[in-house]
C-alpha cells in the first residue's frame, strides 16, 4: 500500500517528505519496519510512522520525529477513539512499550496536536525527553548579534561567495572531517546516502555551499524544505571557512534571500544526551542570527 501511504502523507496536515515511504526506506535494513494504517468507514485516516525494538514501538528510530499523521477531518475525539484502538492492535501483537516523538508544530500546514491530547487522556503518557532548536520567523526576525553581523561582512570582504550546489561528496568531506576532529563521530547519513536521498528528493533536499575567492568550498549547510520549514539538516565549514567567517554569509544568503518564502528556519538541535546537556556554545551562535527555542518532545507510555 505503499502509494496509497505516499497520497495520504502529501495531503495530511502534519506529514512531511521524511515519511514518505521512499525516504523511510532508505535505511530498511537498520529498522524492522512497524508501521500503522488507521482506517474509518473502510478509508484511509491516520498513519503512525513506527518501527519494532525488541517489545517497544518506536516512532520513529531513524526519523528526526515520528507521530500520528493526521488529515484535516481528524477530530479531538476521534484522535481518543484511535489511540485506544492503535493500544489494543500492538498489546495483541506483544508490545509492551511505546516511544513517541510527536511532529512538532512549526511543520503543521493545520493545527495537529490531538495527538498529545490522546497521549494524555488515553495513554497516561509520560514525557521522557525534551531537545531544543533554535528557529526563526520569517515574518517577524529578531536582529543578529554583532558579532554574526560583523562575521557577514567580512566574509563578504574576504571574497566569499555562497550557491546553490550538487557537490555532495565535497560537503559530506567537510562534515565528516569537523565530526571527527570535534566530537570523533560520523555523521549520521553517509555520503552515498546523501546523494541517493537528493536523488529522490531534489526539491526538498538542497545543499548550499560557501566558496573562497578561488572558488575553493569553505562551508555548507544540506537544508530540508518542507511547506512550512527549511531545515538545516547538516552545517560544517573547513578551518579556512570558521577564519574567514564564511558560515555568517551563507546564514545570511539562506535566512534574507534564498528561502524567505518558508515561514520557519530552523537551525536543529542544541543538546546532547536526548536534552539533557546543551551544548552552549552552538546554541549561542544560531541564537545569533535571531533564533530561538523550539522543542523536539519525545513520550512513553507502557501498554
Amino acid at each position: 500500500m505503499r502509494a496509497a501511504w505516499n497520497q495520504f502523507v502529501a495531503q495530511s496536515k502534519n506529514g512531511t517528505f521524511l515519511f514518505d515511504r521512499d525516504y523511510m526506506d532508505y535505511h530498511a535494513d537498520r529498522f524492522a519496519d512497524f508501521s500503522l494504517m488507521v482506517f474509518r468507514r473502510g478509508r484511509l485516516y491516520a498513519l503512525l510512522p513506527a518501527n519494532a525494538d525488541g517489545e517497544t514501538l518506536v516512532s520513529h528510530g531513524g526519523l528526526t520525529y515520528g507521530g500520528l499523521v493526521m488529515g484535516s477531518r481528524v477530530t479531538a475525539a476521534d484522535s481518543l477513539v484511535m489511540f485506544g484502538a492503535i493500544n489494543d492492535y500492538l498489546r495483541a501483537a506483544g508490545f509492551r512499550r511505546v516511544v513517541y516523538r510527536p511532529v512538532p508544530w512549526i511543520y503543521q500546514r493545520q493545527p495537529a496536536e490531538e495527538d498529545l491530547y490522546a497521549l494524555f487522556r488515553v495513554c497516561n503518557a509520560r514525557h521522557t525527553a525534551r531537545e531544543i532548536s533554535s528557529c526563526i520567523v520569517q515574518t517577524s526576525k529578531l536582529p543578529w548579534y554583532r558579532i554574526r553581523l560583523s562575521g557577514a561582512k567580512q566574509a563578504a570582504a574576504a571574497g566569499i561567495s555562497i550557491a546553490e550546489s550538487d557537490d555532495y561528496a565535497a560537503f559530506w568531506q567537510m562534515l565528516a572531517d569537523n565530526l571527527r576532529v570535534k566530537y570523533g563521530l560520523r555523521p549520521v547519513h553517509t555520503q552515498e546516502e546523501l546523494e541517493l536521498l537528493h536523488g529522490r528528493f531534489p526539491a526538498q533536499i538542497r545543499l548550499w555551499m560557501a566558496y573562497d575567492a578561488q572558488r575553493v568550498p569553505v562551508g555548507g549547510s544540506v537544508v530540508y524544505l518542507t511547506p512550512q520549514v527549511a531545515h538545516s539538516q547538516y552545517i560544517a565549514s573547513t578551518p579556512d571557512g570558521k577564519r574567514l567567517h564564511a558560515l555568517d554569509l551563507l546564514f545570511d544568503e539562506l535566512i534574507n534571500r534564498a528561502l524567505t518564502d518558508v515561514p520557519f528556519f530552523d537551525f536543529g538541535k542544541s543538546t546532547e544526551e536526548h536534552g539533557e546537556e546543551l551544548n552552549e556554545q552552538l546554541i549561542y551562535q544560531k541564537e545569533g542570527f535571531g533564533a530561538r527555542g523550539i522543542c523536539y518532545d519525545t513520550y512513553e507510555w507502557t501498554l
